[in-house]
């Protein structure tokens, strides 16, 4: 009996996806190329849903993915201290830093109950997983059983990771990845993070998040269509020749928020004096 996508929650490809997971990236056997299916809520109606075959490639400390919620492609070269993102149809490219990524990066981990502290660094529950003893056939073809995330998640979000041991690539591949598409973060709770990850009892096949709207439920996910480990070319982590150079998200986001007055009040910036009283009447 295939398992019913909508019946569970959906992983937030930022990422979202940003999709998603994954050096000192430990290193692979060989290049990895992964396909996924995900199924996203229609940015025009909530109510609907979008499907979208993500392709995404890894060789050591590079990885590439698609990013469709902005239809770029973006590439991670941890060599370079690079982040890329392409678009193919306007012929352009932006560039950040592997540091500066990091702060969109740490975004995708919410949905993973992982918290960002005063200082900046995540905040990782542990444990993370919990199993539900629930099993499914994911896709006719992964026998399945489910993760939950029982760490404290933003209100009305509920995550699954459904794993299984019918996918033959090692846990530590999935690992290397996530290192790799965090842009390699260093400290003690990354690694309590991949510790977590590595001990999982399968490779992710499924990941699904929900959240409650006033509007209704959404529903994101991510499945596992197909997985080989193959030679990747170099090219395929560069940024094809002509493309014309523009303004990162991130600089794009820091503009529109200084546009729009700056800093909030009290969040360093002083207080804004209060507005004159209004004339009494004469």
């Amino acid at each position: 009996m295939r398992h019913s996508r909508c019946s569970l929650a959906g992983l937030c490809c930022v990422a979202l996806l940003v999709g998603v997971l994954g050096g000192g990236a430990a290193p692979a056997r060989a290049g990895t190329y992964l396909e996924h299916e995900a199924v996203l809520p229609n940015p025009a109606d909530l109510s609907k849903s979008i499907k979208q075959v993500l392709h995404s490639w890894q060789d050591g400390r590079r990885f590439k993915r698609e990013s469709p919620l902005r239809g770029e492609v973006v590439i991670i070269d941890l060599d370079k201290k690079a982040v890329f993102g392409v678009n193919e149809s306007r012929k352009t490219y932006w560039k950040l830093s592997t540091e500066r990524y990091q702060r969109l990066a740490l975004m995708s981990l919410v949905v993973m109950g992982v918290q960002l502290g005063l200082d900046g660094n995540p905040i990782v529950p542990d444990p993370m997983f919990t199993a539900t003893g629930n099993k499914a056939l994911i896709d006719e073809r992964w026998h399945a059983v489910e993760m939950k995330i029982t760490a404290a998640l933003p209100p009305g979000v509920s995550t699954s990771i459904w794993v299984s041991p019918d996918v033959t690539l090692p846990l530590a591949q999935l690992v290397s990845q996530m290192r790799v598409s965090l842009a390699d973060p260093k400290g003690a709770a990354y690694e309590t993070l991949y510790r977590q990850w590595s001990a999982l009892p399968g490779y992710p096949v499924q990941n699904v998040t929900t959240v409650q709207t006033p509007n209704g439920l959404v529903t994101t996910s991510e499945t596992l269509l197909t997985f080989r480990e193959m030679k990747i070319e170099p090219s395929t982590f560069e940024v094809p020749k002509g493309f014309a150079l523009v303004t990162d998200p991130l600089t794009e986001l820091e503009q529109r928020m200084q546009a729009g007055g700056g800093a909030p009040a009290g969040i360093g910036a002083p207080l804004k004096p209060p507005p004159p009283p209004a004339p009494g009447p004469k």
